[in-house]
């Protein structure tokens, strides 16, 4: 119960702080109090800095800021993220739940996008790296919300958010981001786990190279 109001009223504190709404879908309609901002761990709301990942909200049309994105993690609000920087980044770190789908590798992809009227976050390291040339193109396919984190993955671990190792099902022989030799020489990284416990590698300068068994790679 107490976890819930501090969730709550975090959305309030980040409400007022930033000037914005959060996304009708996001609210919860039988809330009828929150906490008072007198009530509320402050350690736990995302810092306010002067940086551009701070400042777009809900609202705008191209970019979503790290503190907003920041307060709907910590809200439990449903949220995709599709994380596009090579599988070699990734190893140590992810944003919740992230998909991973380096470049533009997601516009073949798109089967793994969630429905088009869903909030998709598209992010690189810096923020500068082709997220938001991406985010445009998935726009422009159908994925309306579809937006650039601003700042990238530096400034959302710079300011200590939440992250999660890149998920592998159990008993996996691989995890997403581990780097992987090929029976024929070939190296490349760990892309994808699929359902049947086959694998999708990465190769630099070639792309996506799979489905294959467990058997056919090496570490």
């Amino acid at each position: 119960m107490i976890r819930d109001r501090v969730k709550r009223a975090l959305k309030k504190v980040a409400v007022k702080a930033l000037n914005m709404e959060f996304d009708v879908e996001d609210r919860d309609p039988a809330s009828k109090t929150v906490g008072t901002v007198g009530e509320i761990d402050e350690s736990v709301i995302p810092k306010l800095v002067d940086g551009d990942g701070d400042t777009p909200g809900p609202k705008h049309m191209e970019d979503i800021g790290r503190t907003w994105v920041a307060a709907q993690v910590l809200s439990g609000s449903p949220l995709v993220f599709v994380d596009i920087r090579p599988p070699a980044e990734v190893v140590a770190g992810v944003l919740p739940g992230a998909i991973l789908a380096p470049g533009e590798s997601i516009l073949d992809h798109t089967d793994l996008l969630p429905d088009q009227t869903t909030r998709v976050t598209i992010y690189d390291q810096t923020g500068q790296l082709g997220s938001a040339e991406l985010a445009e193109k998935l726009r422009a396919a159908g994925w309306g919300w579809a937006r650039r984190l601003k700042g990238g993955y530096a400034e959302w671990i710079e300011h200590g958010e939440q992250t999660e190792l890149p998920r592998a099902p159990a008993g996996a022989a691989h995890k997403p981001g581990e780097p992987v030799k090929l029976a024929d020489g070939r190296q490349g990284h760990v892309l994808r786990i699929l359902d049947a416990g086959r694998y999708v590698v990465w190769i630099e300068g070639e792309g996506e190279v799979g489905p294959l068994d467990a058997d056919a790679l090496s570490t």
